[in-house]
């Protein structure tokens, strides 16, 4: 009887976690070839910035904020596919941490799909607050993209488990 109660209680606090990503909605652009799930349609913004056009995707609820940001390097004929990008990852690492108050916790390698990007993990003081926050970038063929996660350091579990299902959502189109 015991181990039904404790099979009851790990599935219930499961639960909302699996329930909750059913109800995720699936965005992503075909130009930038990616596409993702968020708790709701996301906000997207198209910029340039010397010649390179650039993607926004973002999304923030009560308790976390979530990024997709795709650059596309076409037009200044820039490819990854015959590059090494460790200089454009430092560029981006050093721009994620460029706020005073950040401090990077870890940095990591991880792959996906025959790919292999870098993940950073940082905090930073919002307002009164830490936030923790979890990125991940890829350099794909003339993209490159940076994909983020967001929230309150006391919520940490919580933030994990987003993480997770929101990371594991992430699709590179060809």
């Amino acid at each position: 009887m015991r181990k039904i109660v404790v099979l009851l209680v790990l599935l219930n606090l499961a639960a909302p976690a699996v329930y909750a990503q059913n109800d995720w909605v699936r965005s992503g652009s075909e130009k930038s070839k990616i596409s993702f799930e968020l708790p709701e349609n996301p906000i997207i913004q198209d910029k340039e910035l010397n010649g390179i056009k650039i993607e926004v995707f973002s999304y923030k609820d009560a308790a976390t904020v979530f990024g997709v940001v795709a650059s596309d390097f076409s037009e200044v004929g820039l490819d990854f596919t015959y590059s090494d990008p460790s200089e454009y990852y430092q560029e981006m690492k050093e721009g994620s941490l460029v706020t005073g108050n950040a401090i990077l916790i870890s940095e990591n390698s991880v792959a996906y799909q025959k790919m292999l990007g870098k993940e950073i993990v940082y905090t930073q003081l919002v307002g009164e607050h830490e936030y923790t926050y979890y990125k991940r970038f890829f350099f794909r063929g003339k993209f490159i993209y940076q994909i983020a996660i967001g929230g309150p350091s006391r919520m940490k579990q919580f933030l994990v488990d987003k993480k997770n299902l929101f990371f594991d959502t992430v699709e590179f189109k060809d």
